[in-house]
């Protein structure tokens, strides 16, 4: 990855935010399918990086194995797994808002997710740039130095670096734009209808994948995917849309029950799509009618994994609640920030050694998934940085045991 096109905040994307009203219920309760879905999906992405350190392209600090066949099989779950991710972000997002008005929920989002998008900016992300800078013989002073330079005016300038926050800013945005569908409550009724009217039988498969395929073959080719706010305009099209489309139908019981009729048909495509992606993938030229293929399977891919994952989770995993999954929802957020920051770490000290790649590979998977686990115990046991790792204030005991809380199934 060029260090150019990393994402980076820069000081002209300001967000207009709009006052809003009471908007409907989405549903009466929530959707334990959601969390395990958002719980999968992010330890998918955990599982992503890690490959990420042998893949055969560029990465914050590369191992000194390489396999070239990552390329393929990061397919797996490469075309759907974000945007799954922002699908349930939007659907978990409407649960909340059932209870509260657009503005309530507004200055919920942001509680929720400005704090740890600046603790992580300004302490999780610089230790990721300087281990990299270092690693590639750019940069050869300390931590603090770096530091300074990455905040110095003539590096804010540049842009602040994000890294992986950049899914925390898109997640904050796109809030904004379900909240003024709440301000609409006319508009997000029509939107439902619409959705529900048109996504009957084949069509619920059919149609979402010829969005997808039509956004990779259109927009992809002008704008690729680059993470970065303000010229990201190819992930904006697919992670909006399914962001809006999961905050306006979570609470619609049509489309779930389409979603479920279909869900073997869904499993067929994906299943047939992929190794056709992969194929096509490893003998990629640079003929026109090759590439314009190789996008409408991947948009195949991408919605029909979406929708058979979606639909198993929904008919199997609804209730399928307890205190795993408790543990879990409320780990992922700060497991995420606190992830890649190891991640570089470990591989930083294991690159010098020389370990077999299986050696290292456990090493990795030790010190990223389990360092990440020892940080969520040691920072939700803490109460004033809670909020700085995206967990929520602890409240009295006594208020506790007078109001339990109600937990709703909320992404990042």
């Amino acid at each position: 990855m060029n260090p150019a096109t990393r994402p980076r905040l820069h000081r002209t994307a300001v967000f207009a935010m709009q006052r809003a009203f009471m908007t409907q219920p989405a549903s009466s309760s929530r959707r334990a399918d959601l969390d395990w879905i958002r719980v999968g999906a992010f330890g998918l992405l955990i599982l992503f990086h890690i490959s990420l350190v042998y893949a055969p392209w560029d990465w914050h600090v590369h191992s000194a194995h390489t396999f070239g066949w990552l390329e393929e099989a990061t397919l797996a779950t490469g075309p759907w797994r974000l945007t799954l991710l922002f699908l349930v972000s939007g659907a978990a997002l409407r649960f909340m808002s059932r209870r509260y008005s657009a503005t309530q929920v507004l200055r919920a989002r942001m509680v929720r997710l400005v704090p740890p998008l600046l603790f992580a900016i300004l302490f999780l992300v610089p230790p990721q740039s300087w281990l990299e800078a270092v690693d590639k013989d750019s940069w050869s002073a300390g931590l603090p130095a770096w530091w300074l330079k990455e905040f110095s005016p003539a590096g804010i300038a540049d842009g602040v670096p994000l890294n992986h926050l950049w899914f925390v800013l898109y997640i904050g945005v796109y809030s904004l734009a379900a909240v003024a569908l709440m301000a609409r409550p006319a508009w997000l009724a029509a939107l439902e209808g619409w959705l529900v009217r048109t996504l009957t039988g084949w069509k619920m498969l059919v149609l979402p994948i010829l969005f997808f395929a039509l956004s990779r073959q259109l927009m992809f080719p002008w704008f690729g995917q680059t993470n970065q706010l303000l010229a990201d305009w190819y992930n904006h099209v697919a992670y909006l849309g399914a962001f809006l489309f999961g905050f306006a139908v979570a609470g619609r019981e049509e489309i779930w029950r389409a979603l479920e009729q279909q869900r073997w048909r869904a499993v067929a495509v994906a299943a047939v799509s992929l190794p056709v992606l992969m194929a096509l993938t490893a003998v990629a030229g640079d003929d026109h009618v090759g590439l314009w293929i190789r996008r409408g399977v991947y948009g195949a891919n991408q919605w029909a994994s979406i929708a058979a994952i979606l639909a198993f989770g929904s008919l199997h995993l609804r209730r399928a609640d307890g205190p795993v999954l408790r543990y879990l929802t409320d780990a992922v957020f700060p497991l995420y920030l606190a992830h890649q920051t190891l991640l570089v770490a470990a591989v930083f000290v294991a690159k010098p050694l020389h370990l077999p790649a299986i050696v290292e590979v456990a090493w990795l998977l030790t010190a990223t998934i389990g360092g990440s686990l020892l940080v969520y115990e040691a920072v939700r046991r803490i109460g004033p940085i809670r909020p700085l790792w995206g967990l929520k204030r602890l409240r009295p005991k006594s208020l506790v045991t007078a109001q339990p809380a109600v937990r709703p199934a909320e992404a990042a």
